[in-house]
């Protein structure tokens, strides 16, 4: 039997059932390559995607939230940032940018047509801008302003501008911020990752049409803690050398002035006066030569000030003793083809004669017998020729020729302060190292950070410090100093009664620069020195730039010494100790020292005491005891810490113009406790409802 064969399939059925298998095939191919791609754009591409997404529906700009304040030593507010609105502009949203631009001009006190070239500025690829600055820092009647016209396209934020309450106090010393919060000078600079903290990230938004855009920013808490820095600084006593550098200046017509005013103890400033000075609040409207802090960076020859460490060096090596007798050649000797003269015909001096005196003459023949590596030696272990390494920026290095390039004549001139570059810094901490016995110290302006918790550490863990000569010999040096200052002295302008003063008077000839030779017409007036001289407490440096009408260090710089000295030494807490003066109590130092030996209370045996200030500021007073603030009419008195209501309170006598920014208690004022206020002059106080954040119970400040 035969088996049955398959019939043979017609092409027809073939080809039908290819196309459907192909059909198939393609259908689940295609199903796939949709899931995958799917898959893709929602996991595998996911952060492209929303990027895009953004980029198209979100705009981003980094805005500078709360900087960190800056106190000076005693609490009070140097700087401060300040809540103020900002505007700008999406540039799709602005329908009319004409309009907007006419509309805003009187505003923001602007020409119209600058506006509208902000507002119509293409982007790259010549889009339009999403994000546009029209202007920071709007005054409140600004934004008020703006907020009333209800523009489409504009938009306030909020952020915070810097705001200085003692406006010209300390301006070059603490520098300022530009408009993205960043440090530009001083302070500000040097430490401005410490106090630029952190910023807010603001973004707008629109939906697909592009009609509507909402601003949302990270929200600041007011009543947070920020970072700040507490400075060495103490803001009346830098508002004293200001104000005595300030009338020294004009009086004799000089192109500027510093002062320095350092703590002999720890070489902490305490004042670092410049004039001209200028106001940081308005520093765009300032002459930007007036920024730079003349203490640190300007180089000058500090002239017969020099003689001070010539002769140290001298007693520590034995060359000179201090009842030695120098022929001072009746005012002129030759030298190396040079002639040395004397501003007064000397013959035989002592050592404590030549300082008190002030004779080139015996200077030279000193430094002669020193030798040029020697003394060398001794000019660079009291600083100069180096920076001084204190935290600010842009100090200068000093100029000090090396020992091996000094021809004869060099290290004669360089015996009278002449060849030498210094700055007021470096000069004050010279005679500081003087005054502490013999230690020099690096100087620092800073003390310590305040952090987000409020807690206080301190920023200096070590220094520099170096013995450069020993107590003994600071010690006849300063015996010599105190001679500049007696009868007689170049120096008596800076004495002061009741306290013994230890200085040092300088003229320095200027180079003139087209001559390359030293100007007959030029000069700089000089005097440094420390206070009390028997138990010293402040030492201070005076510089006055191109005097006119009297060039002397003694006539023009001491009594700049003499009229801050004799208002900062009570104020630390020195007395005098000239008999016949009223009697008077001075307070113990509460500031320093083991907590648990510290006196408790000042007793009082008369029924006529006056009470300066009491903390805290409501506390009683108790029997016998009446307040005193402190300021005689026409005087500005201090009303940090107090209410609104209790400072105008003290305020209205004074009859002058009271402006107030914030609210709170008081934590700024200008003018300064102490400073003369005339009828109708304005004053300045600003508030907050934050108090200041506790320092450490171990704070040896």
């Amino acid at each position: 039997m035969r088996a049955d064969r398959p019939k043979p399939t017609s092409p027809g059925k073939w080809r039908q059932k290819f196309c459907g298998a192909a059909l198939r095939m393609m259908v689940v191919l295609g199903f796939g390559a949709i899931v995958w791609k799917a898959f893709a754009l929602q996991v595998v591409e996911r952060s492209v995607w929303e990027e895009r997404a953004r980029a198209q529906t979100e705009t981003t700009v980094q805005v500078p939230i709360y900087r960190g304040s800056i106190y000076d030593h005693q609490g009070r507010l140097l700087a401060m940032s300040v809540p103020q609105q900002s505007l700008f502009a999406d540039g799709v949203m602005v329908t009319d940018p004409q309009k907007t631009a006419d509309l805003l001009a009187p505003i923001l006190e602007e020409p119209a047509a600058a506006i509208h070239t902000k507002l119509t500025r293409p982007a790259k690829g010549n889009r339009q801008r999403r994000f546009i600055w029209l202007r920071r820092e709007l005054t409140d009647q600004q934004a008020n302003a703006v907020a009333d016209l209800k523009l489409p396209g504009l938009q306030l934020i909020d952020e915070y501008r810097r705001f200085y309450p003692c406006r010209q106090i300390a301006g070059q010393l603490l520098g300022f911020v530009g408009s993205d919060g960043s440090g530009l000078e001083g302070i500000e600079k040097h430490y401005d990752q410490v106090l630029r903290e952190r910023f807010q990230v603001a973004s707008q938004q629109r939906d697909g049409l592009k009609k509507r855009l909402v601003f949302e920013s990270a929200g600041v808490n007011a009543n947070q803690e920020r970072p700040g820095l507490s400075l060495t600084v103490d803001s009346y006593l830098q508002y004293l050398a200001e104000k005595a550098l300030e009338e020294a200046v004009k009086k004799y017509q000089a192109k500027a002035g510093e002062v320095v005013v350092l703590d002999t103890h720890n070489f902490e400033v305490l004042a670092m006066a410049n004039w001209p000075a200028f106001n940081p609040n308005n520093y765009r409207q300032e002459i930007a030569d007036n920024w730079r802090n003349r203490c640190i960076t300007d180089l000058f020859e500090p002239g017969s000030t020099f003689k001070v460490f010539l002769v140290a060096g001298a007693v520590e090596e034995k060359l000179i003793g201090t009842t030695d007798r120098v022929f001072c050649e009746n005012g002129k000797y030759r030298l190396a083809n040079h002639t040395i003269n004397d501003v007064h015909p000397y013959g035989w001096l002592t050592i404590p004669e030549l300082i008190k005196y002030s004779s080139n003459i015996g200077a030279t023949k000193i430094a002669v017998r020193f030798g040029q590596e020697r003394y060398y030696r001794y000019i660079r272990g009291f600083g100069f020729g180096g920076k001084t390494g204190i935290d600010l920026p842009a100090e200068a290095r000093g100029t000090v020729r090396h020992w091996k390039r000094w021809r004869p004549v060099d290290l004669a001139a360089a015996g009278f302060g002449q060849s030498v570059g210094v700055t007021a810094l470096q000069l004050t901490a010279a005679v500081a190292a003087i005054a502490n016995g013999g230690t020099w110290m690096q100087p620092v302006i800073a003390n310590g950070f305040i952090d987000q918790s409020g807690q206080w550490t301190p920023i200096h863990d070590s220094r520099t410090a170096r013995q450069v000569v020993q107590k003994k010999t600071a010690s006849h040096v300063r015996d010599m100093m105190m001679e500049v200052t007696k009868p007689g002295g170049t120096g008596i302008q800076a004495a002061i009664q009741g306290f013994t003063v230890a200085g040092k008077t300088g003229t320095a000839q200027m180079l003139d620069p087209a001559s390359k030779r030293y100007s007959s017409t030029k000069f700089i007036s000089i005097f440094t020195g420390f206070a009390p001289a028997d138990n010293p407490r402040i030492a201070m440096t005076v510089v006055i730039h191109e005097p006119h009408g009297a060039i002397y260090g003694g006539v023009v710089a001491a009594p700049v010494f003499h009229n801050v000295a004799v208002q900062a030494l009570p104020y630390l807490g020195a007395c005098p100790k000239e008999e016949g003066q009223t009697p008077g109590t001075c307070a113990p130092n509460l500031l320093k020292g083991d907590p648990s030996t510290r006196p408790l209370a000042v007793h009082y045996t008369t029924n006529d005491v006056k009470v300066r200030q009491i903390l805290p500021r409501n506390a009683s007073l108790g029997p016998h005891l009446q307040e005193d603030t402190g300021a005689a009419p026409g005087t500005m008195p201090n009303v940090v810490g107090l209410s609104f209501r209790s400072a105008l309170q003290q305020l209205q006598r004074l009859q002058g113009k009271i402006q107030m920014e914030g609210s709170g208690q008081v934590v700024g004022q200008f003018p300064l406790p102490g400073a003369s206020v005339n009828p109708g002059e304005v004053i300045e106080l600003v508030l907050e409802p934050m108090t200041l954040p506790a320092q450490k119970k171990d704070d040896p400040s």
